[in-house]
């Protein structure tokens, strides 16, 4: 009886990734997509679809600093949602979480973490000279950070960025050896699927191909989408609004009943991926 299985045979060490998240920028990246799409409606994360092909995942945030003259009830009642954020991702196989601190500087520059920058790049340091991990993958959009890339790349450490679309220096992400602008579609592979079907489907707008849409219904061009990368114009007819980009091999037709919120998605989407 053989004993080598062809089917089974030994495919080398399996390929150990680690995720860093800035649970800070994260934060910033969902308010800001909740705000401007889904009219403050909390996106819904599954972490577990996050965290998919990496065998641990290090995350990094803390509790907001108490406001001066706010009531420790008051207080506690706020930080409430991260704590049990927190809470949930400590239950999760292969999560831990790390708190730094936060204060209040002044009312211009408002709250400011401390510890959790020095916290990722100490971790990653380590983990990349110990050779626990292949590649690592760092979610974040700050510019303090290349240094740290730098002088991963340097070490021969594979480092994968994900950062907000339009939000990060492009010297932060050319210092990666790969990279992806995180979006509402890059969110939604996140989202659990009952989420992303009633809810997401049902405040993102309807696209269409330019050519299926009814050429005799009449549109009244209102203004030109500025700041992307495509020439794309907005139009009403009848209390609903259409984006139109003509000169793309396939045209495209957004619908949405919010203008808005139509000329936000579609900034979002069209726009630069980095600053340049």
């Amino acid at each position: 009886m053989p004993l080598h299985n062809p089917s089974h045979s030994y495919s080398g060490p399996e390929k150990v990734k680690y995720l860093f998240i800035d649970g800070g920028c994260l934060d910033s990246l969902l308010v800001n997509l909740s705000e401007g799409l889904f009219e403050g409606t909390a996106i819904e994360i599954d972490y577990r679809l996050l965290a998919d092909g990496y065998q641990k995942v290090f995350y990094y945030d803390c509790l907001p600093a108490q406001k001066p003259h706010e009531s420790e009830a008051d207080y506690q009642e706020r930080i409430k949602p991260k704590i049990q954020l927190f809470n949930h991702l400590k239950s999760l196989n292969g999560f831990h979480v790390y708190e730094g601190t936060a204060r209040h500087r002044n009312k211009r520059r408002g709250q400011e973490q401390k510890q959790v920058d020095i916290m990722i790049a100490v971790d990653m340091l380590i983990h990349s000279v110990r050779r626990n991990m292949h590649e690592a993958t760092l979610l974040t959009g700050d510019l303090d950070f290349k240094p740290l890339i730098d002088a991963l790349v340097q070490e021969g450490m594979h480092i994968s960025l994900w950062y907000p679309k339009g939000k990060a220096n492009h010297e932060l992400v050319d210092a990666a050896d790969s990279r992806e602008a995180l979006t509402i579609d890059s969110i939604r592979r996140w989202c659990p699927h009952d989420f992303n079907r009633i809810v997401l489907d049902a405040l993102l707008p309807y696209v269409m191909s330019a050519e299926s849409f009814d050429s005799g219904l009449s549109l009244d061009k209102i203004d030109r989408i500025e700041q992307i990368t495509e020439e794309g114009f907005l139009y009403e007819k009848e209390g609903r609004y259409f984006a139109l980009f003509p000169r793309l091999n396939q045209p495209l037709l957004y619908e949405h009943s919010n203008l808005e919120q139509l000329r936000f998605y579609i900034e979002h989407r069209y726009s630069p991926n980095v600053l340049r």
